[in-house]
């Protein structure tokens, strides 16, 4: 069988990624967002000899962004035989847009209309044969994610032939840009020189850059636009977009039959109070209180695992279950029965069930209310609705120097910071793109979790309020950011239009949304038993050993250890914001290779011996008294609170883990970015706490005035004078066009 080379190209969310890894049998990741393929991949199916090169998705050849750019010249390079065109059926039209385009290059292709299932549902009749041969190319109906018709897409890939329109415009404007073809190199392949000769009348910047000083071109190029434009009385970046929506809408009366269904009705009867202007974002409040409530509820107060004890079989949650019976009762005495037939060193047996159980135990403790949380969130983004919330949120963020496609990574850091930070490269608009970068890790990580779940134990005894408050900063952070950060002259490009397709609202299988919760779940443990255990180990180590009038050993208190001198050193830096003490400190350091870390650190230096009697309300129990501690003799409930809000502030919304600030500088490309990014991070989480330790414990109170509260007020001012001032206007505004989708 001959060998060949297939081009798989298409939309985003067309299914273009399922079916590459059902041709070539690769495991590439499958997500319902835009920028999944970044960058080109190459399978093989093996039994034909054939290369597949997955491109990234995309809307149209019209490149404002890398991705684009990558399949453009992928396209022009000449170095494949067929284009595989994936074409969404559910949206035909706005994916047969970008089929038109391909058919410039002529060269071999096939189109294959994906989610046929989906459009059957939809109460969609297509009429494919007369699709052949209005195109003159071959049609194949599949369902990629159900492996269907696989054998008649290599079949048509076979018999692939070049379209029999390779333009779709008038005579006329086809010599126009016949004699912009002409001035360009002959050495090109004469569809090259089409494609080039047609962006160049679009005002296509990469090509005008490239043709700068070539006269001939550039006056062949001026001449046809103005044709165009004084012809048909639109721009000539208008004109084509134009053109060939004309001939697809006209090409599917012909070929499409449209019934309403109960999926369509239902999804606009949705829609009409979840699209509503006034009341979509209570909605959304609403839905993301009714998830955090949920996964508090079936882990923290529903109790349904049996324990057995010396009293009798009880009941108890998930979480209590896997603190009680896992690590304080199976784990622990398993390590501390199996250290001492050892007859190991009893720093060995602290190392063991001090330090790993007690703080990996004490990290995973949380994965219960973590697996819950993403159960809900990914069948929210499975079924459509966070789709929703993007253009919801387009609105606001609009006002604040982002988009509704800044929503994407948000959503995405709700798993991990770093693919959130990755998928702001899908932004082509640089200053939403920055101040994407800067914000993105704003939104609380599975990292995070745990500090959340340990305060909102600790300090606020499960109240309801208490999530929707956290997460209620992290939008305020993100807003207010933007909103400072547009007004300086660095950030005054104008915000690029949101262009997103809506899809019906679906049922996502059990399957898909159990894979996602397993990969988040999955990367969350592997973290702590590779990042956290190593910083557990070292944190027992420097706490476990100190100087004393023996010299260099163990200590007998935690208080005479290296850990509480370097802490003891550092803590002046948080007294103003309520936790200056070296406990505090070296969690909130070690935070900083991993958020985890704060949860096993406070474990650790707080006693915890990997006995878990009570489960995780012995953490809870040992961080209230703690915090009890810090307030003094005069400890009230609502110091308390102050401090461990104050506490838990700082490690939400500071500088993100190392990792995530590797991701960062990556996508930033710019030492001096990045700079001035950690430092925002750490100046706003600080005032954060600051504010909240100082005016909230004055107005209730509990904080007497003195100079840190003036300086706190100093702070809140200059906020305000930040939001208020007058923006800069640049000297040269920047504006990227929106896409001609």
């Amino acid at each position: 069988m001959t060998a060949k080379t297939i081009v798989l190209i298409g939309n985003q969310n067309c299914g273009k990624t399922t079916l590459f890894n059902a041709l070539t049998g690769a495991h590439q990741y499958v997500g319902n967002w835009p920028g999944v393929t970044v960058d080109k991949v190459i399978g093989k199916i093996a039994d034909r000899d054939w290369d597949v090169v997955d491109l990234p998705g995309l809307y149209s050849l019209s490149p404002y962004s890398p991705e684009e750019l990558v399949s453009r010249k992928f396209l022009l390079s000449n170095q494949y035989d067929v284009i595989l065109n994936i074409v969404d059926a559910s949206h035909l039209e706005r994916s047969l847009s970008l089929c038109l385009e391909l058919a410039a290059f002529g060269k071999p292709m096939v189109v294959v209309l994906n989610m046929i299932d989906i459009m059957e549902q939809s109460g969609i009749a297509l009429d494919v044969d007369k699709l052949k041969q209005t195109l003159g190319i071959e049609v194949i109906e599949v369902s990629a994610s159900r492996r269907q018709n696989l054998e008649m897409v290599y079949k048509a890939i076979e018999n692939a032939r070049v379209p029999l329109r390779t333009d779709f415009f008038s005579d006329s404007v086809s010599a126009l840009i016949a004699s912009v073809a002409d001035t360009l190199d002959e050495t090109l392949p004469q569809a090259s020189k089409r494609f080039i000769a047609t962006s160049l009348i679009q005002n296509d910047d990469e090509y005008i850059e490239e043709y700068k000083t070539a006269e001939k071109v550039l006056i062949a190029t001026a001449r046809a636009r103005n044709e165009i434009e004084s012809t048909y009385d639109m721009d000539a970046q208008s004109y084509f977009p134009h053109e060939r929506y004309e001939f697809i809408s006209n090409m599917i009366k012909e070929c499409e039959v449209k019934t309403v269904t109960k999926a369509t009705v239902f999804t606009e009867a949705v829609d009409r109070v979840v699209l509503n202007r006034f009341l979509a974002l209570p909605v959304f409040l609403v839905v993301v209180s009714l998830v955090y409530f949920g996964a508090m509820y079936f882990t923290s107060y529903l109790e349904m695992l049996p324990y057995a004890t010396e009293d009798g079989t009880e009941f108890l949650t998930i979480t209590d279950w896997v603190n009680d019976a896992l690590f304080g009762g199976i784990i622990s005495d398993a390590i501390a029965g199996l250290c001492e037939s050892a007859e190991a060193a009893p720093w060995l047996t602290s190392l063991a069930v001090d330090g790993v159980v007690g703080g990996v135990g004490a990290v995973i403790g949380f994965l219960p209310q973590i697996a819950f949380l993403f159960l809900f969130l990914s069948f929210l983004e499975q079924c459509g609705y966070m789709t929703r919330v993007a253009f919801v949120l387009d609105r606001i963020f609009r006002q604040f120097g982002m988009s509704g496609r800044n929503f994407i990574p948000f959503v995405i850091a709700t798993g991990c910071g770093v693919p959130a930070l990755m998928a702001n490269k899908t932004i082509d608009n640089i200053n939403e793109r920055r101040i994407g970068l800067i914000t993105t890790t704003f939104i609380p990580c599975s990292a995070k979790l745990p500090i959340i779940t340990m305060i909102f134990v600790a300090c606020f005894d499960n109240a309801w309020w208490f999530a929707p408050i956290i997460y209620g900063i992290s939008i305020f952070s993100i807003i207010a950011t933007g909103y400072i950060l547009k007004k300086n002259r660095a950030f005054k490009e104008k915000v690029s239009p949101f262009v997103m397709e809506i899809p019906d609202y679906h049922l996502p299988t059990v399957k898909s949304i159990f894979k996602a919760v397993y990969e988040r779940c999955r990367a969350f443990v592997i973290k702590a038993g590779t990042v956290i255990f190593a910083v557990v180990v070292a944190v027992w180590f420097f706490a476990s050993f100190g100087f004393d009038e023996s010299g260099f050993g163990m200590v007998q208190h935690i208080d005479n250890s290296m850990l509480a001198a370097i802490g003891s050193a550092l803590s002046f830096i948080f007294i103003p914001v309520g936790f200056g003490s070296w406990q505090a400190t070296v969690a909130v350091f070690n935070g900083l290779l991993a958020k985890e870390n704060v949860v096993s650190t406070m474990a650790v230096v707080l006693g915890l011996d990997g006995d878990f009697e009570g489960g995780e309300s012995d953490l809870a129990s040992s961080l209230h008294a703690y915090f009890a501690q810090l307030s003094g003799a005069d400890a009230s409930d609502s110091l308390i609170h102050l401090i461990g809000l104050s506490f838990l502030t700082f490690n939400l919304w500071s500088i993100p883990c190392v990792a995530s600030l590797g991701a960062m500088k990556r996508q930033l490309g710019s030492s001096k970015w990045w700079l001035f990014a950690m430092v925002y991070m750490l100046c706003w989480a600080y005032a954060l706490a600051l504010v909240i330790y100082q005016i909230g414990g004055l107005i209730l109170g509990v904080v007497p005035f003195g100079f840190y509260t003036v300086f706190a007020i100093l702070v809140i001012g200059l906020f305000f004078f930040m939001l208020l001032k007058k923006g800069q206007e640049s000297d040269i505004p920047l504006i990227i066009p929106s896409k001609q989708v």
